[in-house]
């Protein structure tokens, strides 16, 4: 096991086998501080030699890692309306999540959705504005739960989404945005996800693309590792393959959203690494998600995402058993 720096006080770390195939062997592929919130503490990313997945070890524990997730809006899931915001983060934020309602009535023109990790629910009052759809929100954090039952109107339910209080077969579409990396034990949470959707159910899974070409230039700074909040990360072939356990099969994947804002985050953790969080490099981040620099970058993001090289990959797929 790698030298690992004892944690700051009040961080726990536990030593799990790997939760896919329960192999004990993790070989690591990154180590790096919290770049979010900072901090001293040393995480790492590893690979399973079992299975190919990438997973944390060791990791915070339950109730360490909760206290690593700022429940306001300076963690970026958790921010709220965005008619305060400016104009060009409204624009991108607008934009993502009308790609994600398209994804999903390519294949459903209705029926009832779960959005499961629905944060402050920004796609659920997104796609309510689209007929046909009965909709519901489940989230563990207690603010954005009040935050977004308040602004969606839409039912809003606090819990663990590995262990949802709903009959089996109440769901035509569940969604995961970003949330299979967060969680500790995700053969549950597919488990969950199996019991909740109909046959014919659609599972829609968005999370950081293992093969982007991001991950590859920058390396242990890549945004994806997100550390210590992402616990695992499934590469394409082996999420296929995972699901397939459960019962589903993949009918689409696409890098859907993000790019952009992944590849401002490398730069700027460069930045940051270079020269310190200070003036200068707050600066420069503002120029990475400029206007200037989104529409010169759009071509190389467009081609990216084309390719399946992009920061994220949202992928589609039906319960069949």
């Amino acid at each position: 096991m790698p030298h690992v720096p004892p944690p700051p006080s009040g961080i726990v770390l536990e030593y799990p086998p790997c939760e896919i195939c329960g192999t004990d062997a993790p070989v690591p592929v990154a180590s790096r501080t919290d770049l979010l919130l900072g901090g001293p503490m040393v995480y790492t990313m590893n690979r399973c030699p079992g299975c190919g997945v990438l997973y944390q070890h060791p990791r915070p524990t339950a109730a360490s890692l909760a206290a690593l997730y700022p429940a306001d809006a300076s963690y970026p899931p958790y921010r709220r309306a965005t008619t305060g915001e400016p104009f060009l983060r409204r624009f991108g934020r607008h934009h993502s999540l009308t790609k994600r309602c398209r994804l999903v009535l390519r294949h459903r023109a209705g029926g009832r959705l779960l959005d499961g990790g629905c944060a402050t629910g920004d796609f659920l009052a997104a796609l309510r504005a689209y007929p046909g759809w009965s909709l519901c929100g489940l989230e563990f954090s207690a603010a954005a739960v009040r935050y977004a039952a308040a602004s969606t109107g839409v039912p809003v339910i606090r819990g663990q989404i590995s262990a949802a209080a709903f009959a089996t077969g109440s769901f035509d579409v569940v969604t995961l945005w970003d949330v299979l990396e967060h969680v500790a034990d995700p053969r549950s949470v597919l488990a969950e996800m199996a019991r909740l959707l109909r046959p014919g159910g659609l599972l829609v899974i968005n999370q950081p693309n293992t093969a982007s070409l991001d991950r590859r230039i920058f390396g242990h700074l890549w945004v994806g590792y997100e550390l210590p909040r992402h616990l695992y990360l499934f590469p394409p072939a082996l999420l296929r393959r995972l699901l397939g356990e459960y019962g589903f099969r993949e009918v689409e994947q696409r890098c859907l959203y993000g790019s952009h804002s992944v590849l401002a985050d490398n730069l700027t953790y460069v930045v940051e690494a270079a020269l310190g969080r200070n003036q200068v490099s707050r600066l420069l981040g503002r120029v990475f998600r400029s206007l200037p620099v989104r529409v010169l970058t759009a071509p190389y993001i467009a081609l990216l995402d084309r390719l399946g090289l992009g920061g994220n990959l949202a992928t589609v797929f039906v319960r069949t058993a």
